[in-house]
C-alpha cells in the first residue's frame, strides 16, 4: 500500500489495464513514485506550472483515463529528461509522458496545444527565431511589438533582432538534415486535417 497526502491507494485497486498501457516495462517500480517525489523537486515543469507527476502517475492508478488524458498537465512536461537522473529507480518518465500524449492525441486531447507548438517551429523556419511578438501577445501583437522595439532601443540594441542571412542558411540545412522540416510539415497537415473534422462536427 502507498500513500499520497492523506490518500492511501492499495496495488489491488488500480486499474491494470490503465495503467500497464502507460507505464510499460516500468510497471512494477512505478509504485515507489508515490512515497518518492524526487523528480517533482528538481522539475523545472513542476517549478513553472501545475505538471506534478506523481499525482499524474496516481490518477492513471486509479484509472482516471479521461482525467489524465484531456489534462493540460500532461503536456508542461519539458521534456529535459532531468528528471530520470534524479529518480532513484531509473524510470522513464518522459517516455511515459509522451507515450501519455500520443493517447490523448488519439482521443482528440491536445491538437490545440500542438497548433502553437507548430507555430513555434514555423518561426524557427521562417525566421530562425522560435517566439515573436504575436505568439506571446496574440491579444494586441502590435502593441508587443511596440514595447519590444522601445525595450531594445533603451538597452542600445537594433529596433529588431534578426538572425544573418549565413545563420538562415545553416540553420535551414541542419532542419533539413535532421529532419525538423519534414517532421514539421507533417504536424501543420495533422493539426489542419483535425481542425478541419471539429469544424464538421
Amino acid at each position: 500500500m502507498t500513500t499520497d497526502g492523506n490518500m492511501a491507494l492499495s496495488s489491488e485497486k488500480w486499474s491494470w489495464k490503465f495503467f500497464d498501457r502507460v507505464a510499460g516495462l516500468d510497471s512494477k517500480k512505478i509504485e515507489n513514485c508515490f512515497s518518492c517525489g524526487a523528480c517533482v523537486g528538481d522539475c523545472p515543469a513542476a517549478k513553472n506550472s501545475s505538471f506534478n507527476f506523481r499525482k499524474i502517475i496516481y490518477d492513471v492508478a486509479l484509472g482516471e483515463e479521461e482525467k489524465v488524458l484531456s489534462s493540460k498537465e500532461v503536456w508542461y512536461c519539458f521534456q529535459c529528461f532531468f528528471c530520470m537522473n534524479k529518480c532513484p529507480w531509473r524510470i522513464g518518465i518522459p517516455y511515459i509522458i509522451s507515450r501519455l500524449r500520443r493517447m490523448a492525441l488519439e482521443r482528440g486531447y491536445g491538437w490545440d496545444l500542438l497548433e502553437i507548438l507548430s507555430g513555434v517551429g514555423r518561426n524557427l523556419v521562417e525566421s530562425g527565431l522560435s517566439i515573436s511578438p504575436r505568439d506571446y501577445a496574440r491579444l494586441d501583437p502590435k502593441k508587443a511589438e511596440r514595447e519590444l522595439t522601445e525595450m531594445r532601443l533603451e538597452m542600445g540594441l537594433p529596433e529588431k533582432y534578426e538572425v544573418s542571412s549565413k545563420a538562415m542558411e545553416e540553420l535551414k540545412v541542419i532542419l533539413k538534415e535532421t529532419g525538423f522540416s519534414e517532421e514539421l510539415e507533417k504536424l501543420n497537415k495533422n493539426v489542419k486535417e483535425f481542425k478541419k473534422c471539429s469544424e464538421n462536427y
